[in-house]
Formats: structure tokens, sequence, C-alpha cells
């Protein structure tokens, strides 16, 4: 669903969309272009985001690590599943595991050498990534806690490439500030429903340790391969002693370890349940951390175990996929899109002679009907054309809409939105997977100003 619906915004928005800033629609719409309007750009893209990830993570690594070390550190992430399983739908997660290596990789640079050229690339880095994702903005505050803590890096702001980086982010971020105060800022609406207070109404206070808790172990979890194959190849090595200067131990744990520590503590102060994919980006260093903190002396053996224990892993993660895309019934693998868009189509010429410009409703039923129907009709998400402000809204009244979503509940929540809308009718779509399993789905659809 996520992969769809950036298309969409990459073909029709500008600088912001409904939920998030634009630049993964741009991208998702470049590659989906690029492959001859195949969705199967979509899912390369998705790759070329881990790659790069994992490029600019080794390029990272061999500052703090030898260079077997380093690449180790990168191939034990196929542990952490954002690196794999969760990589193959394209959303803005999986753009942020490109940019947070990128931008703090340039950040530790101009550190270093204090470079105008690596201080530019860092506030490049980090406006794309504020760019994709308000969450990003959790990694710039970590930047700045270290440059206050580390008396080293406080020395840099007598000087101009600091500034130069806070300029460039900012004129990077700008065009997206700017349409988010034009459009009086109604995405912080998806986030604050997105990051719920609800639940514990009888004991509010276990809001305050059950949210925090669960997010935190959510993020241990998906990590524990990697930390299952570190140990499980280290478990007879001793202790290796290494020397690690102040600023490379403040510089890995505030930009390693801080991020993940700071939404734990939003979650924890504000009582606040986090999604758990909001945590993609944050285990970053993982392999990093491991060899750092937790080193052993190592050898040909250790390696060897630890390669082997990659490559395991990424064969178990790869059957439970292959397994989930055979077996699952869901809609979300296997809906026949263009049949079923061609369908609505139909329905929707057999009620009136008007041009079928418009579908609104639920993401997934109306994004694959604007993706897939023969006239291209544009999408109006969530039925509310205040939402999709790139959208005429004189022209949408004026030319009508099909309305489709997933029940009957949803499709009375439009009628709320809307008025003029039809009662619904129902239509029972079968889905079936690749072993023949068939389960039946039915979609509620109707019509506004028809």
């Amino acid at each position: 669903m996520d992969s769809i619906e950036a298309i969409v915004w990459g073909q029709y928005c500008d600088w912001g969309t409904n939920k998030h800033p634009s630049l993964s629609g741009h991208m998702a719409y470049w590659f989906y272009e690029l492959f001859a309007n195949s969705h199967y750009g979509i899912y390369f893209l998705s790759q070329v985001c881990v790659l790069v990830a994992f490029i600019y993570l080794y390029k990272l690594a061999k500052c703090f690590l030898p260079m077997d070390k380093a690449v180790l550190s990168v191939m034990l992430l196929e542990g952490v599943i954002y690196y794999g399983y969760s990589a193959m739908e394209f959303n803005v997660n999986v753009v942020s595991l490109a940019l947070w290596p990128m931008t703090v990789y340039y950040f530790y640079r101009a550190l270093q050498d204090n470079k105008l050229s690596d201080w530019a690339l860092s506030g490049l880095f980090a406006g794309l990534n504020m760019f994709n994702k308000y969450v990003s903005a959790i990694l710039l505050l970590s930047m700045l806690v270290f440059m206050l803590y580390d008396k080293n890096a406080r020395a840099k702001f007598k000087f101009l490439g600091v500034y130069v980086c806070a300029i460039v982010c900012l004129l990077v971020f700008l065009p997206h500030l700017y349409w988010l105060y034009e459009h009086k800022f109604f995405v912080l609406e998806y986030f604050l429903g997105r990051s719920s207070k609800a639940g514990f109404e009888n004991l509010p206070i276990l809001k305050h340790i059950v949210y925090p808790i669960r997010f935190l172990g959510a993020q241990v979890l998906f990590s524990l391969g990697t930390i299952l194959i570190y140990f499980i190849a280290n478990k007879k090595a001793k202790k290796e002693t290494q020397s690690i200067t102040a600023f490379d131990k403040n510089f890995l744990l505030c930009l390693g370890l801080l991020p993940l520590l700071i939404m734990t503590a939003i979650s924890l102060i504000l009582g606040i349940k986090l999604k758990s994919m909001w945590g993609f980006p944050v285990l970053y260093m993982t392999g990093i951390l491991l060899f750092k903190f937790f080193g052993r002396e190592f050898n040909d053996v250790i390696k060897v175990k630890m390669i082997k224990g990659v490559y395991t892993i990424m064969a178990l993660m790869s059957v439970a996929l292959v397994c989930v895309i055979l077996f699952n019934k869901s809609d979300k693998f296997h809906l026949p899109a263009h049949s079923y868009a061609s369908q609505m189509e139909s329905i929707y010429h057999q009620q009136t002679n008007k041009p079928f410009k418009y579908v609104a409703g639920d993401v997934w039923w109306t994004t694959n009907v604007a993706m897939y129907a023969p006239s291209k009709p544009k999408p109006v998400i969530w039925a509310d054309i205040k939402k999709n402000p790139w959208f005429d809204a004189d022209d949408f009244n004026s030319s009508g809409a099909l309305i489709v979503t997933a029940g009957k509940s949803e499709y009375q929540a439009v009628q709320k939105i809307l008025d003029n809308v039809s009662e619904p009718v129902t239509l029972e779509l079968a889905i079936k997977n690749p072993v023949g399993k068939i389960k039946r789905k039915t979609v509620y659809y109707g019509f506004y100003n028809i």
C-alpha cells in the first residue's frame, strides 16, 4: 500500500503530501516512469536505498574499525529485519535507511577535517532526510546534542562550516516548510493520529510504562538476528582490549544510541504509543556499536562463523518471505489490480456519461483504481479534498467521483465528509494466491455528485 501511494504522491503532489514530505513520492514516481510505468521499478528502488545505506555504513564503519570488521558490521545488519524482510515495500522508512548514514558520515568527516564541502554535504543529506520524514528531526537533535556535549565538537562553532551545514539543511527543507504554512500544517493531524494516546483509560499511568517498553522491545526484537549472530560467533572469545578516543566514544553513543533513547523517552514522558516501524533508521549503527563496545579477540574462525550466520539468517528470512507471498491471501499481496480497476471503471460508466476523472475513498482501493483503470482517474485519498490540496475542489465537486471503501463503516465516514453521496453497493472480489487458495473480499462503492 505504501508503494502505490508513493507513486500517486509523486504523480500529483508538489512539496508535501497528506502524511509526509514529498521526497519519497518523487523518487517512487521517477523510478515508476524509468521502468516504463512498471511497479517493478519501485521494488528495485527499495533495494537501491538499501545498497546506498550499506555503502555509506561501510564508509562510516571504516572511521572506527579495521576493514574486515567494517565489512562484517554491515553484513550483520542482514539480521535487522528493516534491511531485508521489511525493505521489500518501498516507503519513507526505506529511504531513511540511506539518508541517515549519508548524513552522519559527512558529519563525522566535517568534524574531523572541518572542510566546507563535508559540512555542506552533511547539511544537504540532513535536509533531504527532513524532506523525507519528520522523525528525522531526532537525528538532527542528536547531532546538536553531540556538538554541545563534546568539547572538541563544540569548538567547531567558532568556524563557518557548522553554519553552512545548517543553512543548506534549511534551504533544502524550506519549500516543504512553506508548503506546510500555506496549507495550515494539516499534515500534523495524521502524525497526531498515528501516535495515539488512547488506551489504559482506567490506569493512565501505564501508558507511560507499557508504550515505551513495547517500542524499545520491538527494536530489540527486530535486531535480534544481528545480536545473536555476533554473540554466538564470539561466545568463546576473550574480551578485546581496544582504545577509543573520547571524541569517537561520544560520537558513537550520541549518533548511534541517542536517537533510539530519545524516541523511547518521548513515549515515556508523553505516554504516546509510537509505531514500531518509526524505529526503522535508528538501528543503523548496530554492527558498529557491537564491534566497538562489545569487542572480542578477533580471528578468521570468528569471521567465518559470522559470515555463515549472516547467510543463514538471510536464507531463513527469504524462506519466510516466500511463504508469506505464496500462502497469504491478503488483497495487499494478490489483488488482481488490472481487472478490479477495469471493473470499477465499467461500473462508473454504466452510471453516468461523465468522464471518469476522480476516485475517492480508502488508500488501497482508491489508488489501485487510479493506477490501473484505463481512464487514470485522480485519487482523492480519504475522500477529503481538503487533505488532497493538489486537486481543484471546484472541479472535483462538479465532476463527481466514484467512491470505493473496504467496509460499510468507512463508506459511512465518507458520507459524513461529502454531501450527495449515494448509498453503498457491494462488490465481491476473489483474491487468489499462487497456491490456488481463494479469499472473498467485499468492497463498498457508490457515487458522489453523479
